[in-house]
């Protein structure tokens, strides 16, 4: 009799741990991301903005996206301020991001550039929508990013900042639920979000790591430094609006 009440209690433990699993998994699965969310320095890799639901029921109309620039993002080495710029373990980054044209899914896409020509991002939008419960990819291409020698960085995490747009609104109703669902870094912009609602400081992330045989830590680095990098407020209110022909089309003016 005992045997048989512990084999029960083992089965309910078993099946609680896997519910559990499985609401853990649908939470991960539940949030914009990039795939793949690795890369290795010095490779070329092709690459999907996959969103994964709407905004409540409503459709996902179109998607902006923005990469730090590096110019006057914040950087962090094990969790510690960096006051050096974004060169001293990257030489390379800049333009690295192209997107692929491909209207499979939106029927319009464009690139986001800064005032020297470098993609800081890209949107799609337009024509066909994203049903709410099913998952839609916008395809773009990394170059091969470089990880500078002589720095102690194992692995750079860009924190990028996502919106998908379920309704065309101004900036007054921006932060309904039903409108826009933001993954974005709370950085102070107009797109954070609303603090304590859905994703709030839940930005995609974009991970560089080392490729410790070819580019291997100098001895001095011990185990090396993990740099974390967040796009500035100002750069997010700059490259998140999309700009269609010239005209602003998201937020509405």
């Amino acid at each position: 009799m005992q045997v048989i009440l512990l084999s029960r209690l083992i089965i309910q433990r078993s099946l609680a741990f896997i519910v559990l699993i499985g609401i853990a998994y649908q939470s991960v699965q539940a949030h914009t991301v990039i795939e793949p969310a690795q890369i290795t320095e010095g490779k070329k890799s092709e690459n999907y903005l996959v969103i994964t639901h709407g905004c409540g029921d409503n459709p996902v109309i179109g998607s902006s996206i923005v990469f730090p620039d590096g110019v006057d993002s914040t950087i962090t080495t094990n969790g510690n301020p960096y006051s050096g710029p974004l060169s001293d373990f990257v030489t390379n980054w800049g333009n690295v991001i192209q997107l692929y044209q491909d209207r499979s899914v939106f029927n319009e896409q464009d690139t986001k550039r800064d005032a020297l020509g470098n993609v800081t991002g890209f949107w799609a939008g337009g024509g066909r929508t994203i049903a709410s419960h099913l998952f839609g990819r916008i395809a773009f291409v990394s170059s091969a990013i470089t990880i500078k020698p002589e720095s102690c960085a194992k692995t750079i995490r860009f924190a990028v900042a996502a919106a998908d747009i379920c309704k065309i609104t101004g900036m007054n109703d921006i932060n309904s639920d039903n409108a826009v669902s933001f993954w974005t870094p709370a950085v102070g912009s107009k797109y954070d979000g609303t603090p304590g609602g859905h994703a709030f400081d839940f930005p995609v992330f974009f991970t560089v790591n080392r490729d410790l045989e070819v580019n291997p830590l100098p001895e001095s680095c011990n185990v090396g430094l993990n740099v974390s990098v967040r796009p500035s407020a100002a750069q997010v209110d700059r490259d998140m609006p999309i700009q269609f022909n010239g005209t602003q089309v998201w937020p509405q003016p």
